[in-house]
């Protein structure tokens, strides 16, 4: 069988990304133009900003990953793209792309779920795949979902009521005036501090009304964050050791509540929050208990980039699911997930 290979674009919210992946989930060129140093002077994303920037860097994207994977639009089977969920002038913009390239170069598109994205990104550079079913956990600056993957559907078991695990990250770095993005920051720090020093509460372990349900809250622990830095003389290193350990022992709590409900093959962690160090060594003592194959991206796929998206669309490409051409974008996950 001759090989595939697929474009994937990224552009759900701040980095623009390109990839020329193949059919056997190898990764030939990658190229993300990263927006950081632009947002880390307001603290966070500006949803504007990010979609100009996306404009001026999509194509000049394309062309470098091409050039890096020494093909041509003529070797490209398939395009695929992100469009939904996400900020929606910075879909539109990687959307509108993918379906001028898919016109002008006579390819088939197909459009891509965020989140079946993150997924697809433990798999890359992978020779086998999960078999089903397999628990997924998508923890990022957007989402905290759970997700059961069998062949025929995939079902979100729970999600965060409010903050993502990533966001609460953030919005803990900023109050602590640490420096954006807050993820990295804080899991350095937290290294070196001690996680038992500060009583932060534990996140929805007191609640009756949520604690058998599959669901995740990251409410409260901002502000007991915030009264201890408002005493002051903090001993921030396990200050941010403390708000991450409690971060992580929710999520921790929650995935061993979907495993004493379901027989599972394997345990898949992936989004920008899959990098933490915390959550990469919960991933593995759990996996490790219930004797789960575990799947975690490499730490350069878990950030948003095109090859997680051209991974999530080689299912359908084989299946020859192809979008129409008048698909829309979403900023919610509301549009179903497509298995």
């Amino acid at each position: 069988m001759s090989e595939n290979y697929i474009l994937g674009i990224e552009s759900s919210c701040d980095d623009t990304s390109v990839a020329i992946v193949s059919s056997d989930f190898h990764v030939l060129s990658v190229k993300t133009v990263s927006q950081t140093s632009v947002h880390r002077l307001f603290g966070g994303v500006i949803p504007e900003i990010a979609s100009r920037n996306h404009l001026a860097w999509v194509i000049p994207a394309v062309n470098a990953a091409l050039s890096d994977s020494g093909k041509t639009k003529d070797d490209i089977s398939a395009i695929a793209v992100t469009n939904y969920p996400g900020l929606t002038g910075s879909l539109l913009i990687g959307v509108s792309a993918a379906k001028g390239l898919a016109l002008g170069w006579k390819k088939p598109i197909i459009a891509v779920n965020h989140l079946n994205a993150h997924i697809a990104s433990a798999f890359l550079e992978r020779e086998k795949r999960p078999e089903f079913p397999y628990l997924a956990l998508v923890v990022s600056g957007g989402h905290t979902s759970l997700i059961d993957i069998s062949e025929n559907e995939r079902t979100v078991l729970g999600e965060t009521m409010d903050d993502a695990a990533g966001e609460a990250f953030d919005k803990i770095a900023k109050m602590a005036d640490l420096g954006y993005p807050g993820g990295p920051i804080i899991d350095k720090m937290a290294a070196a501090g001690d996680a038992k020093k500060y009583n932060l509460p534990y996140l929805l372990k007191n609640n009756n009304k949520y604690a058998d349900d599959i669901v995740f809250s990251f409410s409260g622990i901002k502000s007991a964050v915030k009264r201890f830095l408002d005493e002051g003389n903090v001993d921030m290193p396990s200050l941010m050791a403390s708000f991450q350990n409690r971060i992580v022992e929710l999520i921790e709590r929650k995935v061993k509540l979907a495993l004493s409900r379901k027989k599972y093959t394997a345990f898949v962690v992936s989004g920008g929050v899959s990098a933490n160090s915390a959550v990469r060594k919960t991933a593995e003592n759990i996996a490790s208990k219930y004797g789960l194959s575990l799947y975690m991206p490499e730490l350069k796929y878990c950030q948003d980039n095109g090859a997680m998206v051209a991974a999530a669309a080689m299912p359908d490409f084989f299946k020859r699911n192809f979008s129409d051409l008048d698909f829309d974008v979403s900023p919610t996950v509301r549009p179903k997930i497509r298995p």
